[in-house]
């Protein structure tokens, strides 16, 4: 459903719907839309409903709502049930999660595409096998390319090796089901690349690990 959106500004809600929440400098990065054309774009939405713009680290940040999600028609729920601003965890995981698609989108160029946790909930959803609150152990993006479907887990907070053992017997399932190829591991501990790596040296599946304060160098949210 586009009524009442130019093609550019349906592209401009179609990106935040997939991300969620996002900066206009990422919106951009992830259109190659000007600046001005992005921020007219958000302000329409904002007076529509169609998203909820908030403050956090002195720059602003906007979130797809359940209703901004339904003009796209794909995914239709919003980024938090209750439209409620993240907490700063939450904020920075997310934030952490779209600097890394951009940093693989400018590597792969137009030879890979992009699936974001939200898509991959919609289509359990669609798939009427589980409610929305019962999906767990998703990989926070997909890197798909003609040979290959990578999932990724953007991981920055150390967590109990059993929980993250459970996590890597169901890749390991997934992988040997075909449903991925590759599994990828960013982090900035290097406690938690060592814990994931001996999680899976007990599992036996092949992590690929990638150091966000390399990919990253410089960005704010490292």
């Amino acid at each position: 459903m586009r009524v009442g959106l130019t093609e550019k500004r349906y592209l401009v809600l179609n990106v935040l719907d997939k991300l969620g929440i996002a900066t206009v400098d990422q919106i951009m990065r992830l259109t190659s839309f000007n600046k001005s054309t992005i921020y007219y774009a958000l302000k329409e939405f904002e007076k529509k409903d169609l998203i909820k713009k908030f403050k956090s680290m002195q720059q602003a940040v906007y979130l797809i709502t359940k209703l901004g999600s339904e003009v796209i028609g794909d995914l239709n729920f919003g980024f938090s049930k209750d439209e409620r601003n993240p907490n700063f965890a939450i904020f920075r995981h997310s934030m952490l999660i779209n600097e890394s698609v951009i940093f693989y989108k400018d590597q792969f160029a137009e030879r890979a595409k992009f699936e974001m946790e939200r898509e991959l909930i919609a289509q359990i959803i669609s798939q009427g096998s589980q409610r929305r609150e019962q999906i767990v152990n998703l990989p926070d993006f997909v890197i798909e390319t003609e040979d290959t479907r990578q999932a990724v887990e953007v991981e920055l907070t150390r967590k109990r090796a059993a929980k993250i053992t459970k996590k890597l017997v169901n890749y390991k399932k997934f992988i040997i089901e075909g449903q991925y190829t590759h599994l990828i591991y960013l982090y900035q501990s290097l406690a938690i690349r060592r814990l994931v790596a001996k999680c899976a040296a007990d599992v036996g599946i092949e992590v690929t690990f990638g150091n966000l304060d390399e990919m990253l160098r410089g960005n704010v949210y490292v």
